[in-house]
């Protein structure tokens, strides 16, 4: 196990005013139980660890229990005393008892100063089935995505460069060769992937072959899972989902004859449904915005983005090209790319659940579009994942002319820069250009530069 940056979130709801239970939220083998592990080890006297896939343990809620009884119960069963403030629970895949469930509630009511946690893989997807949400203002959420840069370095035991990458400012000048060796590892780490089985398997054999089985044992777990709780109905879309929507990362979704598939639109989007709940796949929803707030135009076709590099590269063939390419943005039609940037801009959500958003624009004979729009500062960014020379950037040039924002994000594999620029129009801005090695810091130097 290694330590993710989810734990800030952990540490900030412990020390909270107002203790709910928490909900972790994140697709199957995400790290959720590990990380909750690591953190109660380091922040409680006593942890208390139930798994509901056991059946002593989900005999536990048997039936709706005043908490004072449930907590007795807790207590006979572990031998452990239950103290607030200093006890953990943890009722992990809680998704597999309605009555568990709607128990969060009265934590929050007649024990408010007890840590609860709670998560489950297939929360989304059980919660819709059976029509269940949790009481709102009862319980708080996080969410976890895949491994980010910053945690693959810790992992391998790369202290030096993470510590390099985390002290690097806005106005920091990066050496070549220390921008090439940073990138040389974010390609070790593209190849990996953010799996965090498969992380730890490669820090222990440094072996691309050993990984692949930790792909394929996940791939077969989303199938496995997501089934046992879709029902049989979508069995077929959802299992033709999981094994081909990795080839169309990137690119706008048609849910008729999806991929070839020969599937109906209502099926097809139905399965994108629960793949969506159950945090497998992503959609980047279309937003002709030039101001906040964001608003998605849901008629236009969203893009797709995959849970994790490493599950892609594995599914569709793409490490050997990886390794031979100096470019990411040449990788697989540019679509590698906006699939990185996406996971990373995913990953710093840790407090909410949102769908990312990218820009268009349709005029007769001319269409433009920007990989992702973020909010930040109270302004509304453009984010390009672009190579070549910046005055190549159409549309971007397109959107800064037609809002009022004067400033815009490029990701790249070039080295960091920020340049004062012009569009053909003559309208002056700022492009802040940022190495795919620093996506996982961009709030913190937005901070710096806005």
């Amino acid at each position: 196990m290694f330590q993710r940056t989810i734990n800030k979130s952990f540490l900030e709801w412990k020390d909270g005013k107002k203790i709910k239970p928490l909900v972790v939220r994140g697709a199957r083998q995400v790290g959720k139980t590990s990380a909750v592990n690591l953190f109660a080890g380091e922040a409680f006297k006593t942890y208390i660890y139930i798994n509901i896939e056991q059946e002593d343990n989900l005999a536990l809620f048997s039936r709706m229990n005043p908490v004072h009884e449930l907590i007795q119960g807790i207590q006979l069963k572990f031998n452990k005393k239950i103290i607030p403030g200093t006890t953990l629970i943890f009722i992990d895949e809680i998704q597999n008892s309605g009555i568990a469930m709607n128990q969060l509630r009265y934590f929050h009511e007649e024990m408010p100063g007890l840590h609860v946690v709670a998560a489950g893989s297939l929360l989304e997807v059980k919660m819709k089935k059976e029509g269940f949400s949790f009481p709102v203002g009862r319980v708080g959420y996080c969410y976890m995505y895949p491994v980010t840069f910053e945690e693959f370095l810790s992992a391998l035991g790369e202290t030096e460069a993470l510590h390099y990458i985390n002290s690097i400012r806005h106005e920091s000048k990066i050496p070549p060769e220390i921008h090439a060796t940073l990138m040389k590892k974010y390609h070790e780490y593209l190849l990996v992937g953010g799996m965090p089985e498969a992380v730890a398997r490669y820090a222990e054999t440094k072996s691309l072959i050993d990984v692949d089985p930790v792909y394929e044992s996940i791939l077969t777990g989303f199938k496995d899972d997501v089934l046992k709780y879709a029902g049989l109905a979508k069995a077929k879309y959802i299992q033709y989902l999981i094994e081909h929507a990795s080839k169309y990362i990137g690119l706008p979704v048609k849910y008729e004859n999806f991929g070839g598939s020969g599937f109906r639109s209502r099926e097809i989007s139905e399965a994108f449904d629960v793949l969506e709940k159950a945090m497998i796949i992503s959609r980047v929803y279309a937003s002709s915005s030039k101001q906040l707030p964001i608003v998605n135009n849901l008629k236009k076709s969203p893009k797709l983005l995959y849970l994790d590099t490493g599950l892609v590269n594995y599914q569709v063939g793409l490490r050997t090209e990886i390794m031979n390419i100096q470019d990411i943005n040449a990788v697989y039609h540019g679509q590698l790319s906006e699939q990185i940037v996406g996971q990373a801009l995913l990953s710093l959500t840790a407090r909410k659940n949102k769908n990312l958003s990218y820009w268009y624009r349709e005029q007769k004979g001319s269409i433009s579009e920007i990989d992702y729009l973020i909010s930040s500062h109270n302004e509304l960014i453009s984010v390009e994942v672009k190579s070549g020379k910046s005055g190549t950037l159409k549309s971007l040039h397109n959107f800064i002319d037609e809002s009022k924002n004067n400033f815009a994000v490029r990701i790249f594999s070039g080295t960091m820069r920020i340049e004062k620029l012009r569009t053909p129009n003559k309208k002056q801005f700022t492009l802040f250009s940022i190495p795919f090695y620093l996506l996982h810091r961009l709030e913190q130097l937005l901070d710096d530069v806005l």
